[in-house]
């Protein structure tokens, strides 16, 4: 195919052929020459100064003349060329071509915490990255993140520009050569029918991989778990967002300090949980394995179906495929004892036994409501005795309905009352007779989705206020009442940094927050088996994390190994994985007296308060 040039540069052409021409006839250099002199003069009119003869000054002028016409054409469309591609670069729409990546689709207040906790899991990765889908200018984002995130270590982190729910825009992110993806919910006011769109749009785009996806996504109302479950299968780790949060309030309620040991395990900055194939156990029983390992707590199997059983029966035979599961600093720290000689460090003597206490009838009571407190209220159910009352204080019109007309007939064990009043009124608080109930549950006021982000936040605090508020007064109600606290208090607030205050005013009033599930999404990122095993120890079947007094597994006030701990621990149908020494209970710089996965040769001199923290069934 031909090309025609413009009639301009036609004409350019034969001028400069014409120059050439006449400066071969004018001073009777050959034609090469002489073009290359004409070039010249076209790149540089200084090249003429000793030019002679106002006929060959003339046209070696407009020679010049012409080369700067060229030369700016030339410099306007690199310029223009370049100014496009920075524009490009900067709306963040370039492709990025990487593999074995984390993607993250969306933008919410939780995406910092992920981002802190992917760092520190990628620590001993070599080039991480981190890449980030979302509708907000790409310029903004990164501004925001290194406000946020000061330090990023080794792992790489980018921004794009783009609809998560467009399967053109999730094509510049690379899904198919990606590690894993996590979708966070948008702030919208159906936030679940955007994540499951985004969910189809990468499962269906027809240039997907045959690889199977590990996906991570939020869901806020469990009635769409089933749609989304249609729309993802095996490909995507549901993570219903209030639902977890409530398991973890109704938990940490009735054991303090329980929180604290759920964010050690959920941080990639402590210990946490691996998955490990060991053919050397093969043929052995679960007692073997369990002390096989003298700087790690093995808690459990995945048997080679990949169903899991955490604390299984002693004499449980480990198969050549199944891996055992176990809390390590690291996963190069899961390092098995040459010999199995170590068990016999354990002191028979010094090993107790006592009778486990059944569910006992409770009175319980919430201050403020959110969607959560439903939930809550359901998750409670399963731990009391049946006569138990749960009593709520709040003015919120929605909840005395809630209460009233579906509560009263979901729950089975509890009796419910509900009190008219404000949680940050403290003339409403005294009436309550705090000494009277068990656990003490705060929640933060609810935040709408469909609010603007920009709104949020001046929600979001005026939410912990009151719950700030609300704890101030109680503490001071407890304080001024002469007597020792008898009953847990529980917080939920939204922002981490109220949570830091709250904790500085006292120490042993545990918060959770939307951090620790920003801990478990990135958790299962990482490893989309770790749902199974926190399905089990987040809900009320099966194994639970307990803090149970030291009397019921060791004598106190003398010497003793972890391993005496293990083995008492083990002959009662559970698994020792710490313990928490009560002297220590008010200093956060020791983790408030917890110890998760000690050495198991190292000597400890309990206490009579102390408290040993078990996975086992109620």
């Amino acid at each position: 195919m031909r090309y025609a040039l413009p009639s301009s540069r036609i004409t350019i052409l034969k001028f400069e052929r014409f120059c050439a021409l006449y400066l071969v006839t004018g001073q009777g250099d050959s034609y090469s020459e002489s073009l290359w002199e004409t070039f010249m003069r076209t790149l540089d009119p200084g090249s003429a100064k000793e030019d002679s003869g106002w006929i060959h000054r003339l046209i070696s002028a407009t020679v010049a003349l012409c080369g700067i016409i060229i030369t700016s054409t030339l410099i306007g469309a690199l310029t223009t060329g370049m100014e496009a591609k920075l524009f490009e670069l900067k709306k963040g729409r370039t492709r990025v071509v990487e593999h074995n990546h984390t993607i993250i689709l969306g933008w919410s207040p939780k995406i910092f915490d992920i981002l802190h906790e992917l760092i520190l899991a990628n620590e001993n990765q070599r080039h991480p990255l981190v890449v980030i889908l979302a509708q907000k200018d790409r310029i903004e984002m990164q501004e925001i993140i290194a406000r946020k995130i000061e330090n990023h270590k080794n792992t790489r982190i980018i921004c794009r520009n783009g609809d998560p729910m467009s399967i053109h825009d999730l094509n510049i992110v690379s899904p198919n050569h990606a590690r894993s993806i996590i979708i966070l919910a948008p702030q919208n006011n159906n936030p679940d029918v955007s994540v499951i769109k985004t969910i189809l749009a990468i499962t269906n785009n027809p240039t997907r991989t045959k690889i199977k996806f590990h996906i991570v996504a939020e869901i806020k109302e469990r009635k769409n778990l089933e749609v989304a479950l249609i729309a993802g299968g095996d490909e995507v780790c549901f993570v219903h967002t209030d639902e977890i949060i409530a398991r973890i309030i109704a938990q940490s309620g009735r054991q303090s300090g329980l929180s604290v040991i759920l964010s050690i395990i959920l941080s990639f900055k402590y210990d946490e949980i691996y998955f490990k194939r060991e053919p050397s156990l093969s043929g052995k029983t679960f007692y073997d394995v369990v002390f096989s390992y003298p700087t790690s707590s093995v808690i459990g199997i995945m048997f080679a179906d990949e169903t899991v059983k955490i604390c299984p029966a002693r004499n449980t035979i480990l198969q050549s495929n199944d891996q055992i599961i176990a809390i390590a600093e690291d996963d190069d720290a899961l390092i098995m004892s040459p010999t199995f000689a170590d068990r016999i460090t354990y002191n028979p003597q010094a090993i107790t036994s006592a009778t486990i206490e059944s569910a006992k009838v409770e009175k319980n009571i919430v201050l403020g409501w959110n969607s959560k407190a439903p939930l809550i209220a359901k998750q409670l159910d399963n731990y009391v005795a049946a006569g138990s009352e749960l009593h709520f204080l709040t003015n919120n019109e929605k909840a005395t309905k809630i209460i009233t007309e579906q509560l009263v007939n979901e729950l089975t064990k509890q009796k419910l009352y509900l009190h008219s009043g404000d949680i940050t009124n403290r003339s409403d608080l005294q009436k309550l007779n705090l000494y009277t109930y068990h656990d003490v549950i705060l929640l933060a006021s609810e935040i709408q989705t469909q609010t603007e982000i920009s709104l949020q936040q001046t929600i979001i605090e005026a939410a912990d206020a009151e719950c700030l508020i609300c704890l101030l007064h109680l503490r001071n109600i407890i304080d001024k009442a002469g007597r020792k606290k008898t009953f847990n208090i529980v917080t939920e607030m939204f922002d981490i940094r109220n949570r830091e205050l709250a904790e500085i005013t006292r120490a042993d009033d545990f918060i959770v927050s939307p951090n620790i599930l920003s801990k478990y999404v990135a958790q299962l990122s990482e490893n989309k088996n770790l749902t199974k095993v926190f399905d089990v120890l987040l809900t009320a079947e099966g194994e639970e994390i307990y803090l149970r007094p030291v009397t019921n597994y060791v004598k106190t006030e003398i010497a003793v190994t972890f391993y005496t701990v293990l083995e008492s621990s083990m002959r009662q149908n559970s698994i020792a994985i710490g313990y928490r020494q009560m002297k220590y209970a008010l200093d956060p710089a020791k983790f408030y007296g917890i110890v998760l996965n000690p050495i198991k040769e190292d000597k400890i001199t309990f206490r009579r308060d102390d408290k040993i923290i078990v996975l086992a069934e109620e």
